[in-house]
């Protein structure tokens, strides 16, 4: 045998016996390892319905982590004889002891209102429910119509939000939603709502007062608006308007003011324009009517003022509200008239200084 044979021999022996002693190694390590306790739970093989009886068809018997697995997990056959459970159960869930009802007690849903709740079931429609898109879950506000009646002291039509962000406890006679959300939708004839006993009261008032309509809102949105009662004269005033940003609950872009002349124009456009002088017609015994015109803002009486014709006085067909048709004065000296009207305006009872 050729010596560079041999070599390639025993290098070939050398990594087989390495390999081997690293594999027996590893394998002695594996069996030191303890291995995980487990323990037997019952699961459920596919979702199990509200009320319903439970059988051996319905769970299979599986092995868990003891650590891993919940507490009140059912592992014997003979604790699930007789029992539902009260909420539905999803396929591949473990069955709990908490979540099944007592051996020959049938699910009441009466059982399951909160303390210090109450439930309030209502008639509703269509227009009432949201067209049928309400489940046992869902958050909604409680919106009163009244209509006009004057013998009660309700001088027009009003509506106003009176409860807001109420639980839906149960449509129709189902308090639960389907585990796969497949159910047909139909439109719920009742709807009971988890209340609180001043709310029942108020709703109860509300049912006998007008229409109660369910305006369903987002489940995660828990903000309580304050939201004013609207009438019939408040259907002409602009309500605002919706935009995607707020649909899509994103901050709307502000738009920055144009700017069309640097400052000076800016000011000017909040400069008020000047107040017209106003007119006022002065008798003197048989001396004939005088019109003088008046500064706006003190009250003197402008000297070198235009003839009223001249200075904007309305004439007889000109629609105007804003004075009558005056007659100007005619004939005499104006000098002589003017000292006339400055001693009327001294013996004026209204100072216009």
């Amino acid at each position: 045998m050729r010596p560079k044979s041999l070599m390639l021999l025993v290098l070939a022996l050398g990594c087989g016996l390495v390999a081997s002693i690293g594999i027996s190694q590893v394998m002695d390590r594996n069996s030191r390892r303890p291995v995980a306790e487990t323990t037997p739970i019952y699961i459920a093989l596919h979702n199990i319905n509200l009320g319903d009886p439970i059988d051996a068809s319905m769970v299979s018997l599986q092995e868990w982590p003891k650590d891993k697995a919940p507490p009140g997990a059912i592992s014997q056959l003979e604790d699930l004889e007789g029992r539902r459970p009260r909420a539905t159960i999803i396929q591949g869930e473990p069955l709990l002891d908490g979540k099944l009802l007592a051996p020959g007690q049938l699910a009441d849903p009466i059982t399951s209102i909160p303390k210090g709740f109450r439930l309030k079931t209502i008639s509703v429609d269509a227009e009432k429910s949201a067209a049928g898109l309400l489940s046992p879950g869902d958050r909604v506000d409680v919106q009163l119509f009244v209509k006009r009646d004057e013998r009660n002291g309700i001088d027009s039509a009003r509506t106003k939000v009176i409860l807001q962000n109420i639980r839906v406890f149960a449509v129709d006679q189902t308090v639960q939603r389907s585990p796969d959300g497949g159910e047909e939708r139909t439109i719920a004839k009742t709807i009971s709502l988890l209340l609180t006993p001043q709310q029942a009261s108020k709703l109860t008032l509300a049912e006998n007062l007008g229409l109660v309509s369910l305006i369903p809102r987002n489940p995660d949105d828990e903000e309580s608006a304050d939201l004013a009662e609207y009438s019939s004269d408040d259907l002409l005033f602009d309500g605002g308007k919706n935009s995607r940003e707020k649909e899509q609950a994103r901050e709307a872009k502000v738009e920055k003011p144009k700017d069309n002349g640097g400052l000076l124009s800016a000011i000017q456009q909040y400069i008020p324009p000047p107040k017209p002088p106003f007119l006022m017609e002065i008798v003197m015994g048989a001396e004939p009517v005088q019109v003088k015109q008046f500064d706006p803002d003190t009250g003197k009486p402008i000297r070198d003022a235009e003839s009223p014709a001249a200075a904007g006085t309305p004439k007889s067909g000109d629609a105007s509200p804003t004075m009558p048709t005056m007659t100007p004065p005619q004939g005499g000296d104006d000098d002589a008239a003017n000292a006339k009207t400055n001693d009327l305006l001294k013996n004026f009872p209204v100072d216009f200084n």
